[in-house]
């Protein structure tokens, strides 16, 4: 077994198929299928689950793809160990973003990179924070933006920006009496058909916890995975939704919501970059790390992101 067919292994998993793989690698399928059965055959187990919604690893699978994961990492980072910080960082960088971190986000870092690190290749999966969480932690991304974990073990977290999170609607609704920009209590908030993501989504958590603290009972109307449809069923006219006000602030503008600030208590959520601490990082992956930190700060200072700066004053010692 040798670096290649660890990467082409890596590949196959990571795109879903062989055809897909052979087509990132710039490889014949057919000598991807070889270099898989002769893996396969070194191990004497199976790897892959292959099924017509395309390949899956199996447990041994799983296995040997978190080592080859480490090792390829350790293999890029020992490059540019031996190149020095005179050699410009390059390669592709996986960031994983929530949905609402994305769309303030996203395009300023692609543009920052491009002009700062021409040879580095931004690679953006978006997920619920809680999903992104889990790619990191797996090694299906080289950095992420996170808003909370309860185990950070394994993981460098820097606390970013605070941001509030608020009430909103359609005007059409009449459910809540309040006028629109007037602070409505979590008890109202909690009684109102709402449109949130189910148990177990870190932002679900926050609000259940906060409600329960006041003795009070979330009714979820509709629950679902996904910022982007909560913000199209409310825009419907479904119900309610509780989101951070950067999420909704375009629509707010545009007249399509209105919102409400929470108080009794008031909910804010902690943005995190964060990052593996327990495989080894590419000096692209560094920069970019410590390029993300540089924006998410800026867009707040610049007053493009309604939150605070967070905690921590000096950015992480990722890249010199």
């Amino acid at each position: 077994m040798d670096l290649r067919q660890l990467r082409y292994f890596t590949a196959i998993v990571e795109q879903g198929s062989f055809s897909k793989a052979a087509l990132k690698l710039r490889v014949a399928q057919p000598a991807l299928s070889q270099h898989l059965r002769h893996m396969e055959d070194e191990l004497g187990v199976a790897l892959l689950h292959r099924g017509t919604r395309g390949v899956q690893p199996t447990e041994a699978g799983e296995r040997l793809l978190a080592k080859a994961r480490t090792i390829l990492a350790e293999f890029a980072e020992l490059r540019d160990s031996v190149r020095g910080e005179q050699a410009a960082p390059a390669g592709e960088v996986r960031i994983g973003l929530p949905g609402t971190v994305s769309e303030q986000f996203s395009v300023p870092l692609i543009e920052a990179t491009q002009e700062r690190f021409p040879d580095v290749r931004i690679r953006v999966a978006e997920a619920m924070s809680g999903f992104v969480l889990d790619w990191l932690r797996k090694g299906e991304v080289d950095l992420a933006v996170i808003y909370s974990t309860s185990d950070p073990k394994g993981l460098g977290i820097h606390h970013v920006l605070t941001e509030e999170l608020c009430l909103f609607g359609i005007p059409a609704l009449t459910a809540l009496k309040t006028p629109a920009g007037k602070a409505v209590t979590l008890t109202e908030a909690a009684g109102l058909d709402l449109i949130l993501p189910g148990p177990g989504h870190g932002l679900r958590d926050q609000i259940d916890e906060a409600a329960a603290g006041i003795n009070a009972t979330v009714h979820a109307a509709v629950e679902i995975e996904s910022y982007s449809q909560i913000k199209r069923l409310a825009e419907r006219g479904l119900g309610y939704s509780i989101l951070p006000r950067m999420a909704v602030r375009a629509q707010e503008k545009a007249g399509i919501f209105q919102t409400w600030p929470l108080e009794e208590p008031s909910l804010y959520r902690k943005v995190y970059l964060a990052y593996s601490t327990e495989r080894p990082m590419t000096a692209a992956a560094r920069a970019i790390g410590q390029l993300s930190w540089e924006i998410l700060r800026g867009l707040v200072a610049d007053e493009r992101w309604t939150a605070t700066l967070g905690d921590e004053t000096d950015p992480p010692a990722l890249y010199g």
